[in-house]
């Protein structure tokens, strides 16, 4: 598990400078570590608990400059006597630091998730070790194909290679990395904060930037494949068409097409890692393929044009066109957006800023800081921050606006936020506040340079819907012709056609499109009924609103895969499919859920939610919560072949 520091030889005056730009939360974990006692915890500074940034830590300068000294001190001691380390705390002492982090007692079911993210000793606790001593040819027998060589797919081979399981992996793409690959888009960044977006067993403690952009988290991807020799693995430029559940022998027969032609392989399961949000989905408007400019998704950005100097329109206003517009609207003639709907906006001061030259030499030279770092994200982001704020409160009758008292909180401090950045342009703010709960679609990061664009002389919002696209322009419902040299979508994904178009065909011929009529649906967002030894990575409702990182997530749920695999392995099963009754059961308590959540309230119209108005992409619980029914696999929740 990588996590080493590299030992400190830096003067005093270097290691002053660095500690300028400390967390201070963090730092003063690490304290503990290279001290070996609690007295910083229950001195007088004690900074706040869910801040916006680092620099809002509520402390004032004199307070964080206390703290710095007692971190110099404690620094240089560790650096004179050749960085050797106390002995790590004990429980009761990580528990006093974890409270100190977020101002709250943790509670006793909230310390195993904790002190597995804090992995302070090294151990990867989201492994599964596999018996290597299996008699036979059981485990070499068994090979699986995983679908997908982005974020999920290369975490699926990384296991799967760690147990000593052969597979393949097949990409439609010419190269990994999915969605960091696919989306080459002005402005294209994570949304996570970044030093949660990396796998847990391959922290990144060196992030350029709070969040990266694309190229950053590409080279991420590509060095974690180069790191665990993967490649000689993959097959790129390669599509799966097909693939049949044989059920004489209990293996899937899966038709390919590649570089040299169509191919049939045959494997004992089938782990897909394609995403929920890589097929673009244009919207259904008259005359849309009438235009006679360029006109192209944001996730099929065509570089080949020059926008500059031309006349731009961008329609919708979702993640993606909030990271663009503020790029391409510095050098367009004109730029009009066509907003069906304004997107909530969380307050991010650090949305763009790069992580400091200090900072950074702390994260690779300071012991456990860059842990305690990932751990103040986490409990602020996935425990402690805007999660608890999008469930409904029981009784909350109308639910139009808010879903209970929380929702209805944050209301009114995202209004603010917005009525701060458009003080001086009222008929902005009308346009800009959204007429749905906050949580009820997608929250987006911003730190000003949403509203700084759509201020800008050469920029205009409209909200009108569109008729029909002409050859030279948009016209609106209001009668307004809008002339415009580029269409650019910002229009989303085909979200709800999990595993399109690759055909499943299950026990009895069933295909897995005929299961899903109604929608998709798997047991724990990861199995379905009648479809052996198919297990599905970001999978139905398994998505996340805010919170940690979808990494966490996918983390999870291959540790859910890979005691499937242990079960099947370790106890001489072919195959295994959830019971249906377990699968039904399963269903009803997330639709159940989902309707107690702010993207499950009636009236909000989402990628979220398929065509008949149901959740078919959130988990409604918290990070907790999945990580406790995604721990191993219960048997008696399945079927054995």
């Amino acid at each position: 598990m990588k996590s080493d520091v590299k030992p400190i030889d830096a003067g005093d005056d270097a290691i002053r400078l660095a500690l300028k730009d400390a967390n201070i939360p963090a730092l003063m974990a690490s304290i503990v570590h290279l001290t070996g006692n609690t007295e910083i915890l229950n001195g007088p500074v004690t900074p706040i608990t869910a801040p916006l940034s680092d620099s809002d830590d509520g402390l004032e300068e004199d307070q964080r400059e206390v703290i710095r000294e007692q971190a110099l001190q404690a620094i240089c001691d560790y650096r004179d006597r050749g960085c050797t380390l106390p002995p790590l705390p004990d429980e009761e002492t990580v528990r006093e630091m974890l409270t100190f982090l977020t101002g709250l007692p943790v509670p006793d079911g909230y310390m195993p998730i904790l002190e597995e993210e804090l992995a302070m000793d090294g151990v990867d606790r989201r492994t599964v070790e596999i018996n290597r001593s299996m008699s036979g040819n059981r485990k070499a027998d068994f090979k699986v194909l995983i679908i997908g060589a982005g974020m999920s797919g290369i975490l699926a081979a990384i296991r799967l290679k760690h147990a000593g399981i052969p597979f393949v992996m097949v990409d439609k793409n010419e190269t990994i990395g999915g969605t960091w690959w696919e989306n080459t888009y002005p402005g294209c960044r994570v949304d996570s904060p970044n030093h949660l977006y990396s796998y847990i067993f391959e922290r990144n403690d060196d992030w350029p930037a709070y969040f990266s952009t694309r190229k950053t988290l590409f080279g991420y991807f590509e060095q974690c494949v180069d790191r665990y020799e993967l490649m000689p693995f993959i097959r790129l430029q390669t599509q799966v068409d097909q693939a049949v559940f044989d059920e004489g022998s209990n293996s899937w027969t899966v038709d390919l097409s590649g570089p040299d032609g169509p191919e049939t392989i045959t494997v004992s399961a089938v782990i897909t890692a394609v995403g929920q949000l890589n097929t673009p989905k244009l919207p259904d408007i008259p005359g849309r393929d009438r235009f006679s400019g360029p006109a192209f998704h944001s996730a099929r950005w065509e570089h080949e044009h020059d926008l500059k100097g031309k006349r731009i329109a961008v329609i919708g206003t979702g993640a993606s066109a909030t990271q663009f517009v503020p790029i391409i609207a510095e050098d367009v003639d004109s730029l009009t957006v066509f907003q069906r709907s304004a997107p909530w906006l969380l307050p991010t001061p650090d949305y763009h800023t790069p992580v400091p030259d200090g900072k950074r030499w702390l994260f690779t030279h300071l012991p456990y800081y860059a842990q305690w770092y990932r751990m103040w994200l986490f409990r602020r982001d996935a425990a402690d921050g805007a999660l608890p704020f999008l469930f409904a409160d029981k009784g909350w009758n109308d639910r139009r606006l808010s879903v209970g008292q929380g929702n209805d909180m944050l209301r009114t401090e995202l209004i603010a936020y917005i009525q701060e950045q458009l003080a001086d342009r009222p008929d902005l703010f009308e346009k800009s506040v959204p007429d749905y709960p906050p949580g009820g679609k997608r929250p987006l990061r911003d730190n000003g340079v949403w509203f700084e664009a759509l201020k800008r002389d050469n920029a205009n919002l409209v909200t009108d819907p569109i008729v029909e696209i002409t050859e030279t322009g948009i016209v609106t419902e209001d009668g307004a012709e809008h002339p415009v040299d580029v269409i650019i979508y910002g229009t989303g994904f085909h979200a709800d056609q999990f595993l399109w178009p690759i055909k499943f065909v299950g026990q009895g011929g069933q295909t897995l499109s005929e299961e899903w009529r109604d929608g998709p649906r798997a047991f724990k967002g990861m199995t379905v009924p009648g479809f052996p030894n198919l297990f599905m990575l970001y999978g139905p409702n398994t998505n996340i609103v805010v919170g940690s990182s979808i990494i966490f997530f996918s983390e999870c749920e291959m540790r859910y895969v890979m005691g499937c695999l242990k079960l099947l392995l370790e106890d001489g099963h072919a195959a295994m499919t959830p019971k249906r009754e377990v699968h039904d059961a399963y269903n009803e308590f997330i639709d159940a859920e989902n309707l107690e959540t702010a993207w499950g309230a009636p009236g909000v119209r989402s990628w979220y939610k398929n065509a008949d108005g149901r959740v078919t992409q959130n988990w409604p619980g918290t990070h907790l919560g999945f990580w406790e029914i995604t721990k191993a696999p219960d048997p008696a929740d399945f079927e054995f072949l």
